[in-house]
């Protein structure tokens, strides 16, 4: 089982190092960080800086323009040392951030200069939930009374970055963008600072 499984990852590597050769209009995408709540204030002020990951596939449109279908997920935790819950024992609560979308990413060409710096922005929509609080207090019961039910919003990000060529395989890229999220009353915005590879 252990000699078919390498077998296996050898073959993979080996197509993907042809697929390479080929100049494939592809690209792999798969990167994580951080994330930091911006807007409204009960988001900014009540939650932590939160963490992410996400997986995109571009497709390039022309040379220096590609069309990135993604997936990312982000979470949020309570800042219980800001509020009157510290003292109570209460924990859980966690926002997460479920995104879907697309991007538009536009390289801007530097000659003779390895880093390769580059612009984006999209939209997508963005499903919101929120986990129970646990814990013995009595304040628990009437906390998980409040949370929001879970739902879907339309959301747009813009930014920029960075992306430095490793080797025919693979690059490494780092980012950060501004990302609103449509939530009722109020938008919701944070930061997301990504650090990430990039294939083929």
């Amino acid at each position: 089982m252990k000699n078919s499984l390498l077998i296996v990852a050898a073959l993979l590597l080996f197509a993907v190092a042809a697929s390479a050769q080929v100049s494939s209009p592809f690209s792999l995408y798969v990167g994580g960080a951080v994330s930091l709540p911006q807007s409204p204030e009960s988001f900014s002020e009540s939650f932590k800086t939160g963490f992410h990951g996400s997986v995109g596939l571009g497709y390039k449109l022309m040379p220096s323009l590609q069309l990135v279908g993604k997936v990312e997920y982000h979470r949020f935790a309570v800042d219980f040392g800001n509020t009157v819950l510290a003292a109570e024992n209460i924990s859980g609560g966690h926002n997460n951030v479920l995104m879907y979308g697309a991007d538009a990413r536009y390289g801007l060409n530097v000659p003779a200069f390895p880093l390769k710096p580059f612009l984006l922005g999209g939209v997508g929509f963005a499903r919101l939930s929120a986990t129970e609080f646990d814990g013995s207090s009595e304040l628990v019961a009437s906390l998980n009374d409040e949370q929001t039910e879970s739902q879907t919003k339309f959301y747009f990000n813009v930014g920029g970055g960075i992306e430095l060529s490793s080797g025919p395989l693979f690059g490494l890229f780092a980012q950060a963008r501004y990302v609103s999220v449509a939530t009722d009353g109020e938008s919701s915005s944070f930061i997301p600072i990504t650090l990430g590879l990039k294939f083929f």
